[in-house]
């Protein structure tokens, strides 16, 4: 990061108002002031020294660009720090339920633009629901995936990697290729829901998780790992949603379905992901340390992140990194087990509760 940036980043979004005028003279025009046209500055952008200067600001402004994406939001662009509370570790940490779906259901790698993603929760009344493929996703970004914007990847375990790079297109531009019929043309019918607030993801792997829909702007479909040029392995999940202003559990795996709710996180009987229904915060923001729901689940979880991180510290990255795995899967495993008491309970005639959705 050039030191011009470190010690004054205003100065690139708000350059000064001063300019050289045509007689030399320093002129400044207070903000809202209109120069006359005998005051108003003559620049010869054919001056070297000119030329010079225009050509380094628009580095520094591209510069200024790559990082901030739009220009918009620092949370969602790589830095050169961990979140607060989190470590940095080299590699991309592979963290999972421990069962991934069968290639027989779920095979992205070898349907490549045919895959299908559902979604749900459209049209008017919110009944309606389409089937996109990636093809017709990429179409919409003009028949190539988009390199996004580096960014960091933050889990709520307390670990960060830095600068991940992806190719796909923005959630934006899901939701466009979604609300259009086969002819290009917008179409009520396919619209995400009025006034939706949450987006619902559903993974083939039986995962799930909730996004409020004031933290999809910064969303991408991230499907192409930007170093490797190659989908997204299974290892990490195939093409799959990422938020980079929230925490890493907010990205499902393995992605199935995105449904678009109408309900908050605090309605009664309104859906809640697999983390959240264990205790992580609705929300997931990083930058706002929100790993955990208030009360007593936060102590819990505040005192299992801290036995797993003394692994780290005595035992080294490598025991660390098994540890979270090992884990990861033992929580899948019970939670497969509680789906199947539900299931049976459910068919017994027992009720679990009331879906608002």
């Amino acid at each position: 990061q050039p030191p011009a940036l470190r010690t004054c980043p205003s100065a690139i979004r708000h350059p000064p108002r001063e300019t050289v005028s045509s007689r030399g003279s320093i002129v400044d025009f207070p903000p809202g002031a209109m120069a006359s046209s005998a005051d108003r500055p003559s620049i010869d952008l054919a001056d070297p020294n000119v030329s010079a200067e225009v050509a380094k600001k628009r580095r520094l402004m591209e510069l200024a660009k790559r990082r901030d994406g739009t220009g918009a939001s620092s949370s969602r662009r790589a830095g050169n720090s961990p979140a607060p509370g989190n470590h940095v570790v080299k590699k991309w940490v592979v963290l999972d339920l421990g069962n991934r779906p069968s290639r027989a259901t779920y095979d992205p790698w070898s349907a490549g633009d045919d895959h299908r993603l559902s979604f749900t929760g459209l049209g008017p009344d919110g009944a309606g629901s389409r089937d996109l493929t990636l093809g017709q996703i990429k179409a919409v970004a003009g028949g190539d995936w988009v390199r996004m914007a580096p960014c960091d990847w933050h889990c709520v375990t307390g670990w960060s990697t830095l600068g991940l790079c992806f190719r796909g297109v923005p959630f934006s531009a899901v939701v466009d290729a979604l609300s259009k019929d086969d002819e290009g043309k917008d179409d009520p019918a396919f619209t995400p829901r009025p006034g939706w607030r949450r987006i619902y993801q559903r993974s083939a792997d039986g995962y799930d998780t909730t996004v409020q829909r004031r933290d999809c702007h910064d969303g991408f479909l991230a499907v192409v790992h930007g170093e490797s040029g190659e989908m997204l392995p299974e290892e990490h999940g195939g093409p799959r949603l990422v938020f980079p202003s929230l925490y890493g559990w907010k990205s499902a795996k393995f992605l199935k379905e995105v449904a678009f709710l109408a309900t908050d996180d605090d309605a009664p009987g309104a859906r809640r992901g697999f983390w959240e229904k264990l205790g992580c915060h609705p929300r997931g923001r990083w930058a706002e340390e929100q790993r955990w729901a208030p009360g007593t689940s936060a102590v819990v979880w505040n005192a299992l992140v801290g036995m797993t991180d003394l692994y780290r510290v005595f035992g080294g990255v490598v025991v660390w990194e098994r540890v979270m795995v090992c884990g990861g899967r033992l929580l899948g495993a019970m939670a497969s087990t509680l789906e199947t008491v539900r299931g049976w309970w459910l068919a017994r005639g027992g009720r679990v509760g009331v879906k608002a959705e």
